[in-house]
């Protein structure tokens, strides 16, 4: 009866922790004294501790931190956002039962991700100082992120604009504001305005008050002197001050042609002191006029608003010779040396161009038969059709001599490519004399209509740039290797990732810097930890064949073993590809 009284007392010792404080056995087996943050729990175990249950210890954090479970479970804050944090333990980085003067937090500054944050730090901010946001011993998540709790005391504008920094001012540069939607006041910025700088209006930081008429800025700018009172936009624009709108069609002498462009001043003085100027053509252009008034005043009889130099004269109604071609554009004195009512010109073209005929009159004066108006050296003889021989491409513009070294009537050529190109034929004639069926006679280097598609070698990516000199140098076109070795020295992996070179594996033909081999479905070892990332070389560095590499982490290793092999090859029973030095033992491993 002793001994179950015994029993059922030590049991209740045990069990006892929340009405009497530690029991005995939790101080027994308490690792050591918890950290000053931690010390009032110091006789409350299950604040921390579920028993039996090592993966309740989270939840009971999360029930005093309670922000940062928040943080967590919205993907927000440090804890939130970083991997590690989010997904461990939380002993994995704040271990206790070390002491009073433990730090359950070690931080350092300076090395600190603030990308892992709510914030980003952008622009000056990625250059401030820690203590510059994070003063006053509060803690790290309670900083302001608003512009208004650091920078008021250097706001430029006493607070008058608000608030809301941000809408016009970022991180990049303070002093230089970001586009502000003008048009969200009475005054929409247009034309010059809007590159106008603030201070060019708003002077002494003043915002409000100001007039929105023209002559409110611009008094000093009237070249009227008030003469025109002050409605300034009834003739000018914010796009240009001196470029004004006003409707002269309203005065009864429209502004067309080059009347258009003119300025106010050159019909009406300096400060418009003219204000009615004379309306006649001659009564402004008399200097102007080349025929020194032989012709009288009525300028606008020939001659029209649009260019002074351009006629209204319709020669090809009024005569009996139409302007065409050149003519058109000649000026009247190269035909009318005299005046036409003294010699009546002959409409032949010889009468005017016998000394541009380069025959010398061995084909008479009937010019027309073969040249026309638009271009002397142009000819109307259509080779197209006249001839067995359709001029295309370069052939189109070769001169007729340049063929024809003899009169056609007397030699008959060939039509063959051969006939006049065998000296340019750079495959020596191996290729026979059917040239057409590869070039054509736009371009013969580099209008080559051979569809390489059709070989067992189709031109993909930057092949299909390339010449065909550079992989057909012998100009014979004898059939070459298809593979990438064939053209390609492997220069680069030195035969690491086999030989023959199998370049196809990783590259393509549209970029041979760009690569695409996915290691871990076409091989049988993934690359994970700090595998991924590393360029080839730092596994493959001796030449062979990539596939009989050792895949055990022993074969690459083994001089960073600092068991010295004591504990055999099988590295991976206890470390993870994610650190060396982070040791891993899985139940059941040794």
């Amino acid at each position: 009866m002793r001994r179950s009284l015994g029993i059922l007392w030590l049991l209740f010792l045990m069990v006892a922790a929340p009405v009497f404080g530690q029991t005995i056995i939790e101080r027994l087996i308490t690792p050591g004294p918890l950290a000053s943050a931690h010390a009032r729990l110091e006789s409350k175990c299950d604040s921390c501790h579920t028993s039996f249950r090592k993966q309740a210890q989270n939840g009971r954090c999360m029930a005093c931190h309670r922000k940062v479970g928040a943080d967590i479970a919205s993907g927000t804050g440090y804890h939130g956002r970083y991997a590690p944090a989010r997904s461990s333990a939380c002993k994995a980085c704040h271990s206790d039962h070390k002491g009073r003067g433990y730090a359950l937090i070690r931080f350092a500054t300076a090395s600190f991700n603030h990308a892992l944050t709510d914030y980003q730090l952008t622009g000056g901010h990625a250059r401030a100082r820690c203590d510059g946001c994070h003063v006053g011993g509060r803690k790290y998540r309670d900083a302001p992120t608003n512009c208004v709790a650091c920078h008021q005391r250097k706001d430029p504008h006493r607070g008058q604009l608000g608030r809301d920094c941000q809408s016009c001012h970022d991180t990049a540069d303070w002093k230089k504001p970001r586009p502000f939607d003008h048009s969200a006041t009475h005054f929409a910025l247009t034309g010059a305005h809007r590159t106008a700088g603030c201070q060019t209006c708003h002077a002494g930081e003043r915002w409000r008050g100001l007039g929105t008429t023209c002559i409110a800025c611009h008094a000093k700018d009237d070249a009227h002197k008030g003469a025109r009172g002050t409605n300034c936009a009834s003739c000018h624009t914010t796009t240009s001050w001196k470029q004004a709108t006003f409707d002269h069609d309203t005065t009864g002498f429209p502004l067309v042609g080059g009347h258009a462009q003119a300025s106010c001043a050159s019909c009406h003085g300096a400060n418009n002191a003219i204000r009615k100027p004379p309306r006649t053509c001659n009564a402004c252009h008399a200097r102007d006029d080349v025929h020194k008034g032989a012709n009288g005043s009525d300028c606008a009889g020939c001659h029209s608003v649009r260019s002074w130099k351009q006629v209204s004269f319709d020669h090809d109604k009024l005569t009996d010779f139409p302007l065409k071609g050149a003519h058109r554009d000649a000026a009247c004195r190269a035909c009318h040396l005299r005046p036409a009512k003294e010699v009546k010109l002959s409409v032949t073209c010889a009468s005017c161009h016998l000394k541009d005929d380069s025959h010398k009159g061995a084909f008479g004066t009937d010019c027309a038969r073969c040249h026309n108006a638009a271009a002397w050296k142009g000819t109307a003889f259509d080779h197209d059709r006249m001839t067995r021989f359709p001029l295309a491409g370069k052939h189109a513009t070769a001169k007729c001599q340049a063929c024809h070294t003899q009169p056609a009537e007397k030699v008959k050529l060939s039509v063959s490519c051969g006939s006049c190109h065998a000296k340019d034929d750079v495959h020596l004639g191996k290729l026979g004399q059917g040239c057409a069926r590869c070039h054509d006679a736009t371009d013969w280097k580099t209008h080559v209509s051979f569809d390489h598609a059709l070989s067992r070698f189709p031109l993909l990516g930057k092949h299909a740039a390339v010449a065909c000199k550079d992989c057909h140098s012998d100009r014979t076109f004898a059939a070459k290797g298809i593979a990438c070795a064939a053209c390609h020295v492997d220069d680069h992996h030195k035969g690491a990732l086999g030989t023959p070179s199998r370049c196809g594996t990783c590259h393509d033909t549209r970029d041979w810097k760009s690569w695409h081999f996915d290691h871990d479905r076409q091989t049988r070892f993934a690359l994970t930890g700090k595998h991924k990332g590393l360029i080839c070389a730092a596994c493959h560095v001796r030449a062979g064949d990539p596939a009989r590499i050792g895949s055990t982490c022993i074969d690459c290793h083994r001089r960073e073993d600092i068991h010295r092999g004591g504990f055999g090859g099988d590295c991976q029973r206890c470390h993870t590809t994610e650190s060396f030095s982070v040791v891993t033992m899985k139940q059941g491993g040794m």
